[in-house]
């Protein structure tokens, strides 16, 4: 007996002034089903997302909901909402200083007379906390939680009127595996109680993990559909980018030149202790732990961006007082952070305002004036070399894809001439192709004398592209592993704080 088709999109196309977005894409989700959406950045992945919930009316062709045909003219994300779709984004839609409780609700508070009945609501959490078989306190504000109870909110808010239809769109981007796992546990109980799920992922491990079909886009267009027991890994990147792609992992740089950054005993308050670590000139050094174990801390405090108690950062052998971020910049820093929306970039900025951001001194005329047009040229040029996928360079950076996005951060650091290269999870949130072209950067930036440190949750990336890897294990550093050493053996050991005998 076949499942009812919640969701049909047929001959859908979108367009933007000056680019089709979507051209002629089918799309058809069943109930108790989870689809994957997959393609590289800028594929049309959350433009059919967007048309499907009302939020963009498609240019031409049907949508059908539950059997239903819309009118477009008049569909809007109220309609959707009504109709039993509702959408989970990777960016948190969360309010920080209210709890997950009124975050869940806010909007929709029930009332007892003219006050809110909060002893009715925190049932009614509680309750979806149940159906969703998690455990979060719900009185506790949101940014005292952790990244996976966050998603667990954004989820309960969800699913707060029963919808048919669930659209997850990256959402284990920001988890560790623990959070990822919960996230397929609940894929699977949504899927027993008849919700179609449209899962929207660059990991596509995930894929072969949890959905059951798979519909590939690239360029707007439909490229293939099917179910995912019919194909393998190698099959799905092919058709997401064209061609096969083998050697993922440029080679390694071996040519290394001075220290350019030295970490010397670095202790900050509840975050990491006695942190030692040295990067050259040309080498890419990678740093590993689970999630607490301090790294991102430690990538903010060398940037002058976390409090410290005692240590010091040296930059070319000379010990340097990093502040703050300016500090950090004069020195010869640059930092690609892990929330590049929220710390990378100024989204209400155009493409060009925010790569040249760090380098606006480079573009004075007599000191006083900024030549906008040598501004426009340069940020031309670099963004080019990163083959940059925009119409023009005055697009607000918030039209762009999550990959194009990542480009310019990096844009940014590579026009200011940084010597050192923080880079805090730089392919989150990024596509098989996108990785590829950031893993080739990465290796030109070593082979162009910068020193790199990697801070990423792949241990494939760790291992194909670091010259050394230092893991941290609960603030401290547990083992430095260099060239053969550098296993994923080794490091799943050290990560669980089990040093081999």
């Amino acid at each position: 007996m076949e499942s009812e088709a919640l969701v049909e999109v047929r001959n859908c196309t979108m367009v933007f002034p000056g680019v089709t977005a979507l051209d002629n894409v089918d799309f058809t989700l069943l109930a108790g089903q989870c689809h994957g959406l997959v393609g590289e950045n800028g594929a049309g992945k959350s433009t059919l997302s967007k048309c499907i919930i009302g939020d963009y009316r498609m240019t031409a062709g049907k949508l059908f909901i539950q059997g239903k045909h819309i009118h477009i003219p008049s569909y809007s994300v109220r309609k959707s909402h009504e109709m039993g779709i509702a959408i989970v984004h990777q960016e948190f839609q969360l309010m920080g200083d209210l709890s997950g409780l009124e975050n869940i609700f806010i909007g929709r508070y029930e009332k007892k007379g003219p006050l809110i009945d909060w002893k009715q609501l925190q049932a009614r959490g509680e309750e979806l906390l149940s159906y969703l078989q998690c455990d979060v306190d719900l009185k506790v504000k949101v940014k005292h939680l952790r990244t996976a109870e966050k998603q667990i909110i954004q989820l309960a808010k969800a699913m707060l009127d029963n919808p048919k239809v669930l659209i997850l769109d990256e959402l284990t981007a920001v988890l560790q595996e623990e959070g990822i796992q919960n996230i397929f546990r609940i894929i699977n109980l949504l899927k027993e109680r008849g919700i179609g799920i449209i899962y929207i992922s660059h990991r596509l491990d995930e894929i072969f993990q949890c959905c059951d079909r798979y519909t590939v886009l690239c360029d707007g267009k439909f490229i293939n559909s099917g179910d995912v027991k019919d194909i393998n890994k190698q099959q799905l990147v092919k058709m997401i980018i064209g061609r096969e792609l083998k050697n993922v992992y440029p080679p390694k740089n071996q040519v290394f030149g001075e220290t350019l950054l030295e970490v010397r005993h670095l202790c900050a308050p509840k975050a990491f202790s006695d942190v030692s670590l040295e990067v050259k000139a040309g080498q890419v050094v990678g740093i590993s732990g689970l999630l607490g174990a301090g790294k991102t801390e430690l990538i903010h405090a060398i940037y002058g961006n976390h409090p410290i108690v005692s240590g010091e950062v040296l930059v070319r052998g000379k010990a340097v007082h990093l502040k703050s971020p300016r500090h950090a910049i004069r020195a010869g820093l640059g930092v690609v952070p892990d929330e590049r929306r929220i710390l990378g970039l100024n989204m209400l900025y155009s493409i060009k305002d925010n790569t040249i951001l760090a380098s606006m001194g480079k573009f004075r005329k007599w000191k006083v004036f900024q030549d906008h047009g040598k501004e426009a040229k340069a940020a031309f040029d670099i963004n080019k070399r990163l083959n940059l996928r925009y119409y023009s360079l005055w697009q607000l950076v918030s039209k762009l894809s999550g990959g194009n996005q990542q480009k310019v951060v990096l844009a940014k650091w590579m026009l200011r001439d940084c010597d050192i290269f923080l880079l805090d999870e730089p392919t989150r949130g990024i596509d098989i192709g996108a990785k590829f072209e950031i893993y080739a950067l990465i290796n030109e930036l070593a082979k162009a004398g910068k020193a790199v440190i990697l801070v990423s949750p792949e241990l494939e990336e760790i291992i194909g592209l670091s010259n050394k890897v230092y893991i941290l294990y609960e603030g401290k550093v547990m083992d430095v592993v260099e060239g053969e050493h550098i296993t994923q053996e080794v490091i799943i050991h050290d990560l669980l704080g089990v040093k081999e005998i």
